[in-house]
């Protein structure tokens, strides 16, 4: 969970009508699930969590596929976010395997992943889930790239006929990571489904209807700033999106005719290659992979953003050896801009979630293999309470973990 949004990583209700955060508060303890996204063999690793943020390993659960990576990705295989969700009306966990065209869902209970199903995705390299009652759409980055529908069961996912929607991308089958759409997401209401694209620099608006269908095209908007990638809904239903040319964060009013209107138009932080973000309570918090730090951000009644912090930074992921392993290596470029490094500095924060109080927030680091908690302070400091990586891949040769559900 990220956000407690229809779109979140953790689907709490499944209602179309407000924005619903039911899950259990962190003091009683949870789960962490984390998307293996191995290229042979993907798989969803879990994880107990404690009510004071420690994790022990609780098994590993085949999804059947394969995962994928994207050409030329330093440090984010499947570049994208929501591509490990959770429905806790329907009990269902849903992962991506980008390497296989297909879509795995378990049922989950106490914790265990059990009954797998897998359909195709509808396309090429599935990167993005978004889930809003029983609707489910899958964002494929690859080759024709498009959203494909599904209705959202007991026994897993049915094709929804005629829910193909193209966005007009077309890229490889394996897609360049600067050119795949990042991520796809409904709106609190359920009335919009939202997909963001970084070759365009676009963010597009579909009507959907309670059945489901979307609009045959999109309201098309121009995105504030370069390079639109992840997006979030805060709880007054203004939507905050990442741009990741210059580390901006941009809100907007999201109009019943799927217009976007900018409301505090590009946030920057000054820190390198903002992607990802999520809701933890009152606040947002977004991973910067180019400098191996995190971003805390709030954003008022009127859906105006400001950044919290020192200079763009509320906490280092993968300690400041990390971020000292990011300077190094800008110093070097400096003195040598020809001198291509022999890996992707620092710890790779991407993906990251909150328990539905907002009191843990965790990292996915992918460079280092890792997931990192934080407990988050009344002013949104982050305290660092536990470093995981049993089981967890680190990245090699543009292949790594990205994917994660928290509760």
């Amino acid at each position: 969970m990220s956000t407690g949004v229809a779109s979140a990583h953790e689907n709490p209700s499944g209602k179309r009508s407000k924005v619903a955060d039911n899950r259990a508060p962190a003091g009683r303890g949870g789960m962490v699930f984390v998307q293996s996204n191995d290229p042979e063999r993907n798989s969803i690793l879990a994880f107990r969590r404690a009510a004071d943020g420690k994790l022990t390993a609780a098994g590993e659960y085949p999804t059947g596929g394969r995962g994928g990576a994207q050409k030329d990705n330093p440090f984010d295989p499947l570049a994208s976010q929501e591509s490990l969700v959770f429905d806790r009306r329907q009990h269902l966990m849903i992962a991506v395997n980008a390497g296989s065209n297909s879509v795995t869902t378990f049922r989950e209970q106490d914790g265990k992943l059990t009954n797998p199903r897998t359909v195709k995705s509808g396309g090429d390299f599935p990167t993005s889930i978004a889930v809003s009652g029983k609707t489910v759409y899958v964002l494929n980055a690859g080759g024709t790239t498009n959203v494909t529908g599904f209705r959202l069961t007991h026994d897993g996912l049915r094709p929804l006929p005629g829910s193909i929607r193209k966005l007009g991308v077309t890229n490889a089958a394996v897609p360049l990571f600067t050119d795949s759409p990042p991520q796809v997401g409904f709106s609190p209401d359920g009335r919009h489904l939202l997909v963001t694209t970084k070759s365009k620099n676009t963010i597009e608006v579909f009507a959907a209807a309670h059945d489901g269908m979307l609009s045959a095209k999109p309201v098309t908007t121009t995105s504030a700033g370069d390079v639109p990638f992840s997006f979030v809904f805060d709880p007054s239903g203004h939507l905050l999106v990442t741009e990741a040319a210059k580390s901006g964060v941009t809100s907007y009013a999201l109009r019943r005719n799927g217009t976007l209107d900018v409301i505090t138009p590009s946030v920057e932080s000054g820190q390198q290659v903002l992607c990802w973000i999520a809701r933890a309570g009152k606040f947002f918090y977004g991973t910067n992979p180019g400098s191996s730090t995190i971003s805390l951000y709030t954003v008022d009644g009127r859906g105006k953003v400001s950044i919290g912090g020192k200079d763009g930074v509320i906490a280092a992921a993968g300690g400041p050896e990390a971020v000292a392993e990011v300077a190094a290596a800008a110093s070097a470029a400096a003195k040598d801009p020809d001198a291509a490094p022999a890996k992707a500095p620092g710890a790779g924060p991407i993906d990251l979630a909150a328990t539905a109080d907002g009191t843990l927030l965790y990292v996915q680091n992918t460079l280092a293999g890792t997931v990192e908690g934080f407990r988050v302070g009344p002013n949104g400091e982050l305290t660092l309470v536990e470093t995981e990586n049993e089981g967890l891949p680190a990245f090699t040769d543009g292949s790594g973990m990205e994917g994660l559900v928290v509760w």
